[in-house]
Parts: C-alpha cells; structure tokens; sequence
C-alpha cells in the first residue's frame, strides 16, 4: 500500500484537540490517516518556537454556503434581507436567473479558492435553482478538490423527488416550502434515501407557529440561523436534541440582529458556523469565531459563568460542524481513519508572536489572531490543494 508521510512542529490531534509536537500522520493512498506518530509538548512551547515552526489544524467546515451568488460580492450593500435573498423575486435570484452559467461557475471557483486559503476543507452549500441549480454546482466541483455538501432546494414541489435523489440533502429557504399534502411524502423520502433536511428559521422574524410545526413534524435535522429564537424556544430545541448553524456576521451584515449565544451557551446547544451569502460576506471563519465571541461578551454582561473557551469556538467549525451533518467519521479532526483534511501555519509571523505560548493559551492566539495569510497550505485527503507563496 503506498504512503505518504507528512510532518508538523506542532499539531491539534484527535476529538479533543490535543496539542502534541513533532507529528508525523501517515497518509494511505485514499487519502486516510493511517497512523499518528507524535509526543506532548512541555508547558511552554514559546523558547522551542523557530522559523520552520509549523501548526497543524484540522480543515474547517464551513457549515452554511450560498456559494452560487459569489459573482455579485456587495450588491446588496445596506439594503434590507428580504430584498435581496428573500425567494422567488429577491435580488441574489434575480441575477441567478439573468447571469451566464458562465459567470456562475468563474465565481464559485473563486469562492472555492478563496475557502482553501482560509483553512476551509469542506463546506455546505445551500443551492439555489433547483434541479439546474444542483447539476450545475455538482458539474464544477468535479474539478475541484474541496468536500461538498449540496444542499438542494426545490423550485416547486414537483422537483421535490428529483432534489432528494440528486442532492445530498435537502435546504429550506422556508418551512412553508412544505405543504401538508407533501409532509409524508417529504418524511418518507427522508427515511428512504437517508438524506438530512436543513431549513432557515427565525433570521429576521420570529413566528412561534413556524418553529411549532418544525417541531412536531420531526423532519427538519437542522436549524439555520435561529436569530430571533428565545429561550423557550431554545429549550425545546435541546430536547428534541436539534442542531443549530449560526451566521452571525451575515445577521449582522442584514441588520438582523444577533444570534441569541448567551442562552445557546446556557443551554449547552452544540452548534457550528457558517458564512451565508458570499455576495454579502467573505468565507474566513476565523473572523466569524471572532465575531460571535465578541457578541457573547457584549450580550452576557462579562458574567463568568456564560463563557466561551476558544478551544470551544474551534470546535465550531471542526467537530461540531462534522457532527452536525453527520460527517464525524470522515473528518472533523486530525484522528486515525479520518480523512487527512488540514492546514499548516506557519507560527513564527510577527502577528502570532507572544513571550509566553504554551499548550493553553494556544488556542486563544490561533482563534483572536490568525489571519488567512498565515494559512501557508492547506491538504485535502493529504494531497496539497493550496499553497501560499
């Protein structure tokens, strides 16, 4: 069986984000982690710091894309949410609907680049257009080399058979997308194909009604958004053990609100992240942990017992985020079996530099500071996809 050996000065290894030290994985030749050969770092790791000094992360996952609208960065700049994403007549689908495939495609491979160079490995797509909407995207990633997750959205309920076969799964822009003739079709097809069902719910508004139904029909797998949920909301959600994808830079970039993260915390919810609307906000997930840590602290009054550990906020867009869609046992960290999915960087930049690093205060440097140009590559299935000169 042919290997491939790569090596780090320092490496997040496994579920718990172990920090370890001269690391070694062995990569067999479908791109698996085969064997990790490493040792505990001392305490302070600041004096073993060098000029090759590498870091090893687990790829993140971007967990909610709308990767297809990337040809229009900033056209929606200060107007209102439902003006510009809002279905069938809102801005983002209108320029769908009158742009080139061409010009479709050029942006989405852009997008994917610009994922690479920001440590993101695998994203999840919620795809606009149907039917055409998915053979499109599903047609460009065959020469690319990132993990997808397509997302299908049908155009009417006629599609929705078409959508469940072709898609990996199923993306509501709403819930009323379903009829009450279609739920049992829609359950039943679910159960059938094995398939996961994603739906937004509560960005701008809260209708207790909507969340009502999602629940007691028991098909929606995820929530997305969820900004203007309460906690009583948020209660029921941890006991039909739901999971949530927060956007909170995107909320922000709409004037939405903030994601109610001081109750999610509370609570103890798992809920990963993810970027939205490329036309409306980059894909760094760096700065969307950022983001959502400084909401926390605003929103929780500094109370210590409503706290994010930044070895939480990674866990995010790593572990949370492969468990999320059910992908835990094929990515997500850096484990034996796993997909050898991750990015070096490069810990000797001015910008990550302090006089005491250790093993703890780590993960607040790789989250508060790393910016993409210390990003210096980026593997997928151990093969390196990008490289920053």
């Amino acid at each position: 069986m042919h290997k491939t050996t790569i090596q780090s000065s320092y490496a997040l290894i496994g579920d718990n984000l172990d920090l370890k030290k001269n690391v070694s994985l062995e990569i067999d030749n479908e791109g698996k982690i085969l064997n990790i050969v490493c040792e505990t770092p001392e305490e302070n790791i600041q004096s073993l710091i060098t000029n090759q000094s590498t870091l090893m992360i687990p790829g993140l996952i971007n967990s909610h894309v709308h990767i297809g609208d990337s040809f229009a960065k900033e056209l929606g700049f200060n107007r209102e949410l439902s003006e510009i994403v809002a279905p069938p007549f809102g801005l983002k689908h209108k320029l769908l609907r009158q742009t080139s495939e061409e010009i479709i495609i050029n942006g989405i491979k852009n997008a994917i680049s610009e994922m690479l160079s920001n440590g993101i490995t695998c994203f999840i797509d919620f795809r606009e257009g149907g039917i055409e909407g998915v053979n499109l995207l599903r047609k460009t990633l065959e020469q690319e080399s990132i993990n997808c997750l397509i997302y299908g959205r049908f155009m009417d309920e006629s599609e929705i058979e078409t959508i469940f076969e072709l898609a990996d799964g199923v993306g509501l822009a709403s819930y009323d997308q379903i009829s009450m003739n279609n739920k049992k079709y829609v359950a039943k097809s679910k159960l059938r194909l094995k398939k996961m069902i994603a739906c937004h719910c509560a960005e701008k508004n809260h209708d207790p009604n909507i969340l009502n139904n999602i629940l007691n029909d028991n098909i929606v797998d995820v929530i997305i958004h969820g900004t203007k949920l309460t906690k009583k909301d948020l209660i029921r959600i941890q006991k039909e053990e739901k999971s949530i994808v927060l956007c909170p830079r995107c909320n922000g970039y709409f004037g939405v609100g903030f994601p109610p993260i001081t109750e999610i915390v509370q609570l103890k919810i798992p809920i990963s992240l993810g970027t939205d609307n490329i036309m409306a906000n980059n894909t760094d997930l760096f700065e969307e942990m950022r983001y959502l840590y400084r909401i926390l602290r605003v929103l929780g009054s500094y109370d210590k017992s409503i706290q994010l550990t930044s070895k939480e906020l990674l866990r995010m867009v790593t572990i949370n985020a492969a468990r999320n869609f059910k992908l835990e046992g094929k990515m997500g960290s850096i484990s034996i079996g796993k997909a050898a999915n991750f990015f070096l960087v490069d810990l000797s930049e001015s910008n990550l530099y302090t006089n005491n690093l250790n093993k703890n205060n780590i993960f607040d440097i790789i989250v508060q500071r790393i910016k993409s140009d210390n990003i210096k590559k980026t593997y997928i299935k151990g093969e390196l996809v990008f490289e920053r000169n």
